[in-house]
């Protein structure tokens, strides 16, 4: 015998939606940490293996921020960064990458020499709750309506001995 069905009450959420995030990284371990990371923090994260597949999805998708390794199948980051500013891409920008700081550091003033909101670089291995209070700090300017990122006054930029990561 059917029964009456119960009348539909829906539960206010309390977001809505989720900024979206680009990772791109050619190492799937890597791109699954960090959208898990990512996810937890309050983000939608999207993965791409290669630069090119990267600009594919700028073209199609609105992403609020992108994280890019330095290096991703060979290919070094510049050809990316140069265009993304060709695109006025103006999205926070985080840059990871395994080996110096001083590598990473230079990659992230090229970047920022070109326009791109960039962040302070994260290094490899990635401490997870460095790139979720990172994150989580990233979103929260951008809720603020602080359209760029933090790397011209950020905290740990102006540290003369700025941490390379943060840790828990």
């Amino acid at each position: 015998m059917p029964t009456r069905a119960t009348p539909l009450r829906p539960e206010p959420c309390g977001q809505t939606w989720k900024r979206g995030l680009l990772v791109v990284d050619d190492d799937p371990a890597v791109c699954r940490t960090i959208c898990t990371i990512a996810d937890r923090t309050g983000w939608a994260a999207m993965a791409a293996a290669r630069f090119s597949d990267a600009e594919t999805l700028l073209g199609s998708e609105n992403f609020d921020c992108l994280i890019t390794d330095l290096t991703v199948d060979g290919t070094p980051v510049a050809g990316f960064l140069r265009a993304l500013a060709e695109i006025c891409y103006t999205a926070p920008v985080l840059l990871i990458g395994a080996g110096n700081r001083a590598h990473r550091f230079a990659a992230a003033d090229f970047a920022w020499g070109l326009g791109l909101n960039t962040c302070y670089p994260i290094g490899k291995p990635i401490v997870a709750a460095g790139l979720s209070g990172r994150l989580a700090r990233i979103g929260d300017r951008l809720q603020r309506g602080i359209v760029g990122c933090c790397f011209a006054d950020c905290h740990w930029r102006k540290a003369i001995e700025a941490p390379d990561a943060i840790r828990a």
